[in-house]
């Protein structure tokens, strides 16, 4: 079982959490900061708190799920913690509703690292018993997304954006397109570049 770590323990990454802890995995969060309801849904959910160096050293993989605007402070201090933290992290996903020029420059960060980056949206609200939403996926590099797709037999829901010329900031594009859509507005065009994808 991968162990992973899921921040914040907010409505979805706690929801998300409980799902992968369910399916057997070890989950880590970092609570620095955090609210007494965010310390009661990680222990809902299952989720082990620790300090974010040690979240750093024990997770393989870690899932940033924060509001929109600590998007990229976070991922720069996952960054910054990198090479200080052995073994560290493989693979940083981003799963925030940040806009897909945000969402490359998140994954620039971790350029020249050893970590990979998935940029991923999540369509839909928190998972809970016959509901799963769905990750739409997306990365530069194929093989981290076949990697991700793995998670599927963890309980979540994976769909992979692929084809000539996909890569990150696709799947920003969609969950940006979707919020809009959900609005009430039908005026805008799937996609961040005009090139075909495959979804699965």
């Amino acid at each position: 079982m991968p162990s992973i770590a899921v921040v914040s323990a907010g409505a979805m990454g706690s929801a998300v959490a409980k799902r992968l802890v369910s399916a057997g995995c070890t989950v880590y969060t970092n609570l620095d900061g955090r609210s007494d309801a965010a310390h009661q849904r990680a222990r809902d959910a299952g989720m082990i708190p620790v300090p974010l160096p040690t979240l750093v050293a024990s997770a393989h993989w870690i899932l940033s799920i924060v509001p929109p605007s600590e998007a990229h402070a976070f991922a720069e201090k996952i960054r910054d913690l990198v090479d200080a933290c052995a073994p560290g992290p493989r693979v940083f996903v981003d799963c925030n509703a940040v806009n897909p020029d945000a969402a490359r420059r998140i994954g620039a960060l971790f350029a020249g690292s050893a970590v990979r980056f998935v940029d991923a949206g999540i369509v839909g609200g928190p998972p809970r018993p016959g509901y799963d939403p769905t990750f739409y996926a997306c990365a530069d590099e194929e093989g981290v997304l076949e990697e991700f797709a793995a998670f599927a037999q963890y309980g979540l829901r994976v769909s992979l954006l692929q084809g000539p010329g996909a890569g990150v900031g696709d799947a920003s594009a969609l969950k940006l397109c979707e919020s809009v859509s959900h609005s009430g507005s039908s005026s805008v065009a799937w996609g961040s570049r005009n090139h075909p994808r495959r979804c699965r």
